[in-house]
């Protein structure tokens, strides 16, 4: 299912007289190859899954795949920026995905659930036995070697098993067993339950749990994903406003100092008092003040902005003044009656609704694992074996083909072990449906308040810049007013700050919607390298 598009698309306003940035894109996340399942096996709860080649499995050498690290990844590695080019949000992005520590640190997660998966396809490993006994001395001396192997069956729970053992000397008379002809014995084997630990056990309910916590560390990996993104987003759009708050307060500024000397030359031909240049240097110290408090919020940003910003290596960038881009992009805005099915997208594609549904699937497993645990316990054992080379006794005992069968059987009556693990794990079903129930709200309230922002923000950016157009108007009037002898210096600094506070409004309701968009995203869980792209 494809994001749903918006249809609004408007210009943004320029504070000053900036150049139009396209809008950036964010980072796609795709999905790794899921384990492939045997299709015959019919007795599995679910599809039993297999080893996979790839993070979770050793490669030709037999070792695990390097981790990543801080400044790798598979992506090809960004466009190197120039100093005096603009960064925008799409470079941040990137530098999230491929340096941000804590999603690097998310993503080796996978190669931890890759670990447990291999770990605990163990159990089924081709198992080698072997022992030697000798008794040199004393009444009874002989000597006993043998060799078995042993092979768990994943499809049914039972065992193959070959053997080879030699018994020469004397024996104990209850111990003939241990005595082989000259040429020794091979015998082999086979196991399998027949209630009981058939369909499920505990050694494949260990591999079914790897596979799905490993499946569950995607929607983990991307729901953080997601919200570094964000986070890195909204720190982005701080700087960029601390980077136009700070032009609009140096603009300022540079008014009050442009009419240093017209002042002067007018209170020395006595057209104004010599009050009105000390006015005019006290504006000028307030607006340095002010000035000098814009490049520290600005330098602040920047600081914040570098913990996701950063270089090949992973190291955080500073960036300066001469990286902010000129304007604000092109926005656009969500209409009412597209929220509800942005909602229903955002339900579909939510990656911690994912990660419980896996979650759920692990519980499910534990429980059919706890229902068969209620059956009794009944296998079946068929065992041939052949004794080669000259008899070692009279009798002959030894050497003819033996094949020996068997049932073994147990219960527990009270089967408590049983019952206990079933209420366990439909108490887990129960806490994880209320969780899912409390996701699904918490991603319907998520996208109500970031649609309500963003079409709060836009109307806040349409009423601040009427306001501006106003100032601008009011303040170029005060100019004239002024060299008329109309009206005071202190009357045009208030015409004069009205304007530079109606950018610093402007600019605010600017960086609060591309906040707002930033949460949008987030909540909807779109890609964030993919851009909205508007209905024509």
């Amino acid at each position: 299912m494809a994001p749903p598009r918006h249809v609004v698309l408007k210009k943004l306003p320029p504070v000053t007289e900036p150049t139009a940035e396209v809008m950036p894109v964010a980072f796609r996340q795709s999905e790794p190859p899921r384990p492939s399942a045997s299709a015959n096996e019919s007795n599995s709860p679910i599809s039993p899954p297999q080893p996979l080649a790839d993070a979770a499995n050793p490669d030709r050498n037999g070792e695990l795949p390097r981790p990543m690290v801080p400044g790798e990844s598979s992506l090809e590695p960004p466009e190197v920026i120039s100093r005096s080019s603009a960064v925008d949000l799409q470079d941040v992005i990137v530098s999230v995905n491929q340096s941000y520590p804590l999603l690097v640190s998310a993503l080796l997660e996978r190669q931890v659930a890759g670990g447990k998966q291999v770990s605990a396809w163990g159990e089924f490993d081709l198992n080698i036995k072997a022992f030697g006994i000798a008794m040199p001395e004393g009444f009874y001396q002989n000597y006993r070697n043998a060799i078995s192997v042993e092979q768990p069956v994943f499809r049914n729970g039972g065992y193959l098993y070959g053997g080879y053992k030699i018994g020469d000397g004397n024996f104990q008379p209850w111990f003939k067993e241990r005595e082989t002809d000259e040429g020794g014995e091979f015998s082999v084997g086979a196991g399998v339950p027949l209630l009981k630990g058939r369909a499920i056990d505990k050694r494949r309910a260990a591999i079914y749990q790897a596979d799905l916590a490993r499946r569950a560390v995607e929607p983990a990996v991307r729901s953080q994903m997601l919200e570094f993104v964000r986070v890195a987003s909204q720190v982005y759009w701080s700087w960029v406003a601390a980077g136009q708050s700070l032009e609009a307060q140096r603009d300022l500024l540079r008014i009050a100092e442009a009419r240093i000397q017209q002042l002067q030359d007018r209170v020395d031909a006595g057209d104004l008092q010599r009050i009105v240049r000390i006015n005019n240097e006290q504006l000028i110290a307030s607006r340095e003040t002010k000035v000098i408090e814009a490049e520290r919020k600005l330098q602040e940003a920047a600081i914040k902005l570098s913990l996701f910003f950063r270089n090949e290596r992973g190291e955080p960038i500073i960036l300066d003044n001469s990286r902010l881009p000129q304007a604000f992009p092109d926005y656009t805005t969500v209409g009412p009656r597209q929220v509800e099915a942005d909602i229903e997208y955002a339900i579909s594609a939510s990656p911690d609704l994912a990660e419980l549904n896996l979650i759920a699937r692990q519980v499910q497993v534990d429980l059919q694992n706890a229902e068969n645990m209620l059956l009794p316990k009944l296998d079946a054992q068929l065992l041939a074996s052949k004794d080669v080379g000259a008899p070692t006794s009279d009798k002959k005992d030894k050497t003819p083909f033996e094949l020996e069968a068997g049932l073994y059987g147990e219960v527990p009556l009270q089967r408590r072990e049983a019952r206990g693990k079933i209420t366990t794990a439909r108490g887990k079903l129960a806490q994880i449906s209320a969780k899912q129930q409390f996701v699904v709200d918490k991603v319907r309230a998520s996208v109500q308040d970031a649609a309500s922002a963003l079409q709060a923000a836009a109307g806040r950016i349409e009423r601040a810049q009427a306001n501006l157009n106003l100032a601008r108007e009011t303040r170029d009037l005060g100019r004239l007013q002024f060299e008329a002898g109309d009206i005071t210096l202190i009357e045009l600094n208030i015409y004069e700050q009205s304007v530079t506070d109606a950018q610093l409004l402007l600019i605010a309701a600017q960086a609060d919607f591309f906040s707002a968009l930033a949460s949008y995203r987030a909540a909807m869980a779109i890609d964030p390298l993919e851009g909205f792209q508007p209905n024509p």
